[in-house]
């Protein structure tokens, strides 16, 4: 009976160990992303993108060329914390169309969707948030801004990427989310994301987005190529010819009559 005890003290002693090592983990990974977090953004921004589509369909690749203008701002107060316009320029087949989004400070989003033979903004319900974003392999959810609120972080080892020392944090979704989770690895260098891998399923991968090439323009870091490859080989590159920073955007150009706008 006292062996029994003993043993009983052991395993419960043992448990609570592991809570607090998981709990030490926990807090850890937290304090990581609100680091990445916590890098200057600037106010408002006009980046100007270049698209490349890749299709793989046995020995055969397709591409597709897109251009685009996205417009960004980041609010202090009131109900919004961000507002993002994005408006393709080329080719002629999909000129005028756009996405609107909106992020308040409670993780809540709304996107509108326009294609100009519509005449129409088109509000984005949740289900349709796992469709893909104009052929891409980015899909609409990929496009909206998370919470840190919105899921767990747990610490999951090192790697190295480009030579640089990344540690990888297992993120779950608290909120509704597309995926099952995800796996982010943060450069502690420059605490920027290096790379994101996608998970449908508990070992399902799904996709992963890379980081290719990270640039500071005056105080700000930013990702200057950005890389989303599923594992059926297709991939979509995101390359960001031009960044302008602390520009000064009026809010008339996030609302659905500027979307909608011929300019």
């Amino acid at each position: 009976m006292k062996k029994k005890n003993v043993m009983n003290k052991i395993i419960s002693f043992l448990f609570l160990i592991n809570l607090v090592f998981a709990g030490d983990s926990n807090h850890k990974a937290l304090e990581i992303m609100e680091r990445v977090i916590a890098h200057p953004n600037p106010k408002t921004s006009i980046s100007e993108v270049h698209l490349e589509i890749i299709r793989k369909k046995g020995s055969k690749t397709k591409q597709k060329n897109r251009a685009f203008i996205s417009y960004e701002k980041l609010y202090d107060d009131g109900d919004y914390k961000k507002k993002s316009l994005v408006k393709f320029l080329e080719p002629k087949s999909v000129e005028g169309t756009g996405l609107l989004s909106w992020t308040k400070f409670n993780g809540l989003s709304e996107q509108w969707f326009f294609l100009p033979i519509l005449k129409t903004a088109k509000k984005i319900k949740s289900k349709e948030k796992s469709k893909s974003f104009m052929s891409t392999d980015f899909i609409y959810e990929d496009l909206e801004t998370r919470e840190i609120s919105d899921d767990s972080f747990k610490i999951d080892g090192k790697e190295i990427i480009n030579n640089r020392d990344c540690i990888i944090i297992n993120s779950s979704p608290i909120k509704e989310s597309f995926y099952w989770g995800k796996k982010i690895y943060v450069d502690t260098q420059i605490w920027k994301i290096r790379k994101v891998e996608y998970f449908s399923a508990q070992s399902k991968l799904e996709k992963t987005l890379h980081f290719k090439e990270i640039v500071k323009v005056g105080k700000y870091w930013f990702p200057k190529i950005l890389e989303m490859r599923k594992e059926n080989g297709n991939y979509t590159i995101m390359n960001v010819a031009a960044f302008k920073p602390d520009t000064g955007l009026d809010d008339q150009v996030f609302t659905q009559s500027f979307l909608v706008e011929k300019n």
